[in-house]
């Protein structure tokens, strides 16, 4: 291995046990409340090399954020889905291994995105850049959960591509919320799947009942 590479890997290993960190304390302490010492000393650094990396504890939030979309979205539809219901269910699922693997991560997620839209807060963290990465992403994954559900509805006139999109990622962020709460994950998803089949079930109920409204 020459200089540079392993520069390289401590630079990268530096980055790693500093996300680490960051977000067991994060998770455990609240955004406000976390310092960079605590950080610092969890990660086994020096404050120093801490800023040196990231110039503010908002930097290293946005960091944190980004470096998770991945987690977050990336995935979760699953093209051999042969049903709407079947195709949420199954994000569903996959979300709720996700949270169970890296509970921290998802908490700290809700964090940003409570702190940011809490109009109680004071707002004396700046988290614009990490929302607007998190908003960025979870647009592009709508667009995506959309070009999975319109071939499934070609035969489905009760609902609209828009009515499923809107109702899965609302249902999507419930989930989310119940999970950082501390709810149990298979009830969670068990709960889910009751209120998914009803809402299917419901709209293919919907068109008769008006042909005999008629």
């Amino acid at each position: 291995m020459s200089t540079q590479e392993r520069r390289l890997r401590e630079k990268e290993e530096r980055f790693a046990a500093i996300r680490r960190a960051a977000t067991a304390i994060f998770a455990a302490k609240g955004l406000q409340e976390a310092t960079m010492d605590e950080i610092a000393q969890l990660a086994q650094l020096s404050k120093g090399t801490i800023y040196y990396y990231y110039p503010s504890k908002e930097a290293l939030i946005e960091d944190l954020v980004k470096s998770n979309l991945p987690l977050f979205f990336e995935g979760l539809c699953d093209g051999s889905a042969a049903t709407p219901l079947a195709l949420s269910e199954g994000i569903v699922a996959r979300f709720l291994e996700r949270f169970a693997a890296h509970p921290e991560a998802f908490k700290v997620l809700y964090l940003v995105l409570a702190e940011g839209t809490d109009p109680r807060s004071d707002r004396s963290l700046r988290l614009q850049g990490a929302i607007d990465a998190f908003r960025i992403a979870h647009l592009h994954w709508l667009v995506e959960l959309e070009e999975h559900v319109r071939p499934l509805l070609q035969h489905n006139s009760e609902l609209s591509v828009r009515e499923v999109v809107d109702f899965v990622g609302t249902h999507f962020h419930g989930i989310l919320m119940m999970a950082v709460s501390g709810r149990d994950l298979a009830k969670i998803r068990e709960e889910s799947g009751r209120v998914l089949r009803a809402f299917f079930k419901a709209s293919h109920s919907k068109a008769p009942k008006e042909v005999d409204a008629l």
